[in-house]
């Protein structure tokens, strides 16, 4: 099986030797490399001119068009019918393609398969310790469960994943309006066309830089909650009959201040915020579902919350299962540690 795998380099200097070495030295050869430089301005393109191997083909753009483009822009040109992404500062492990191939042809139902990840350190050494919390990620494998945690954090880390070209395709491929998360949301897309699976073993070395774990402290909309936010939206309006869903949106103070931001990008109905529960909250909240006042439930969970404050939310949630609410249908969880690391 030829295998295409497609780089998106933005001005990778540092490291796109690197990874390129990590694809080249696979076990597995019977594959294509698919190199889009995206308008770099840097020794990116000199670096691409060194490579001597029948294998590589490199795409110059001459200005930058954003990563979701580029990729979508490299499988275009792609003659595989599996498609590997490798991310232009990370380092795929040597058996990585081989095994993946293998898990494809043992499971010839799925649409994708990724794989866990090592976090490493860019130019300035992370600690240990934070580089073990940006392998969050790791816990999720069984596939089941990565379909009923989609909402909660991204189940997949983008340059460990190997995915099917014609669902891609049909899909529509990247979505280019995201400058970040376009791998995010096509994984939520591709949920709905089929099972998407992860080896439970580390075959992807992703690198982290120190200002890649300052996430929601620069004032910036955090894009994986305008991913989820639209996901749900879409859910909830189906179950809803095309009318626009209203939503009870749980969490402390900080969380729901954040998540109205996401609620405007997303035209987000939010009838009310609950930051404090009490046990006439549940009952308040059934009533305001059964009388149609609300149509789902959001709670914004985080690590920080693991106290009495959070039990109670979580009690609450269980309870209004035991009513008949459904996860996934009209409650949903999603991770908002983030916004304290």
């Amino acid at each position: 099986m030829l295998v295409s795998v497609v780089m998106a380099v933005f001005n990778g200097e540092n490291y796109l030797k690197e990874s390129i070495d990590s694809v080249l030295q696979q076990t597995y050869r019977n594959f294509e490399l698919i190199i889009v430089n995206d308008g770099s301005t840097d020794q990116t393109r000199y670096i691409l001119s060194q490579i001597n191997d029948n294998r590589v083909q490199v795409i110059h753009l001459e200005s930058n068009v954003g990563s979701a483009n580029a990729l979508n822009k490299g499988i275009s040109t792609a003659k595989g019918d599996w498609i590997a992404i490798q991310d232009a500062d990370d380092r795929s492990l040597p058996t990585r393609l081989e095994e993946q191939v293998k898990y494809v042809f043992d499971h010839p139902n799925i649409v994708a398969v990724g794989a866990l990840k090592a976090c490493i350190s860019g130019r300035l050494e992370i600690p240990k310790e934070k580089l073990k919390r940006e392998e969050h990620g790791n816990f999720l494998v069984d596939p089941e469960h990565m379909r009923l945690n989609r909402f909660y954090i991204n189940p997949l880390c983008h340059g460990s994943v190997m995915f099917s070209k014609a669902v891609f395709q049909r899909i529509g491929g990247y979505d280019p309006t995201y400058q970040i998360c376009y791998d995010y949301d096509l994984w939520m897309r591709m949920f709905e066309e089929g099972p998407l699976h992860k080896l439970p073993k580390v075959l992807y070395e992703y690198r982290i830089h120190d200002d890649s774990i300052s996430k929601g402290n620069d004032g910036v909309i955090n894009e994986d909650w305008i991913v989820v936010g639209k996901h749900i939206k879409s859910i909830v309006s189906e179950n809803n009959k095309g009318l626009v869903p209203k939503f009870a949106v749980l969490g402390n103070d900080h969380a729901c201040r954040e998540f109205k931001r996401t609620a405007e990008v997303c035209h987000i109905n939010v009838a009310q915020y609950i930051v404090q529960v009490s046990e006439n909250t549940k009952q308040k909240i059934f009533q305001d579902y059964l009388a149609g006042n609300i149509d789902a439930v959001i709670l914004l969970e985080g690590v920080q919350f693991l106290t009495l404050f959070q039990t109670l939310f979580q009690t609450l949630f269980q309870t209004l299962q035991r009513k008949g609410m459904e996860w996934n249908k009209d409650l949903f969880k999603i991770w908002a540690g983030y916004l304290y690391s």
